[in-house]
């Protein structure tokens, strides 16, 4: 591929951080999208093109476009009404002569506005990073030693977003093998959050507990923490979606594109200890 012709959207996050290192291990030139062009080449730990680009300023968005060819798409963590944010920047790569566009697909209208479009496109269907405890849960994992989720006992296949991260790495070195394509990426295991706290306990040896409340008291106990409405209601929303187990089940998708075994779960607390300790 020509210098730059792909541009990675959210290149310092979960997902994007693992992608950008993988294309840089194989000498892929790529654009990393980012507000902070020095933070994220500090985070890389090596050099490479980078274009500002902020999901709420719309007016960079055919700059940080210009000149490219192939577009990772994944939208901003942890942020209520992400998908809004999004379809201008779809409708902007479209005006742009974008090919192919990868995309995280987290949100079902605008898997549908892509690929109605002219351009492309390859869905990487993946949900419940297990980073998702970092970000949700490390306060209760670390300083009350519980797990508090709205999820009953449903279950979840936890994935790695370096997993996730790696294979579209490999999507992005060969667009036109990955056409059309919805890839359903999952970690090794459906387990659970008692079976999570079990690992927990194991792998940080001290007891965690998984209390399951319902929506009304986690809802009542995160608006004392200072949440908003908006926030609780987006959490109650995706943690609904493992209670009422409306979850993939495992697949084999990532050991078939990476070839190798998805990340474990105590594998990835085990690399994380020192964030839940």
């Amino acid at each position: 591929m020509a210098r730059s012709k792909i541009l990675v959207t959210s290149s310092t996050g979960n997902v994007g951080l693992p992608l950008s290192k993988k294309l840089h291990q194989d000498n892929i030139e790529f654009t990393a999208a980012t507000r902070d062009a020095g933070r994220a080449r500090e985070l890389f730990g090596f050099k490479t093109d980078t274009a500002y680009l902020d999901f709420r300023d719309p007016s960079g968005f055919a700059e940080a476009l210009q000149g490219k060819e192939w577009l990772f798409l994944c939208g901003p963590s942890a942020t209520p009404g992400a998908e809004k944010l999004l379809v201008p920047l779809v409708e902007e790569a479209e005006k742009a002569g974008i090919k192919h566009i990868v995309f995280i697909a987290s949100y079902p209208d605008l898997m549908e506005k892509i690929s109605q479009s002219s351009m492309d496109y390859t869905f990487l269907k993946a949900n419940f990073f297990m980073q998702n405890f970092e970000i949700y849960q490390v306060e209760d994992i670390r300083d009350k030693n519980r797990i508090f989720m709205p999820s009953g006992d449903g279950k979840a296949p936890f994935i790695h977003t370096r997993d996730i991260g790696e294979v579209a790495a490999e999507v992005l070195k060969d667009p036109s093998a990955f056409k059309g394509q919805a890839l359903s990426l999952t970690g090794p295991e459906t387990m659970d959050h008692y079976r999570v706290a079990e690992i927990f306990s194991e792998v940080l040896d001290k007891k965690i507990t998984y209390e399951a409340p319902d929506d009304e008291t986690y809802s009542k106990e995160l608006k004392q923490s200072g949440f908003s409405d908006e926030y609780i209601h987006a959490m109650i929303a995706v943690f609904g979606k493992i209670k009422r187990n409306k979850i993939m089940e495992p697949t084999e998708t990532v050991r078939e594109i990476l070839g190798r075994e998805p990340i474990t779960l105590p594998e990835y607390i085990d690399q994380n200890k020192h964030k839940f300790s």
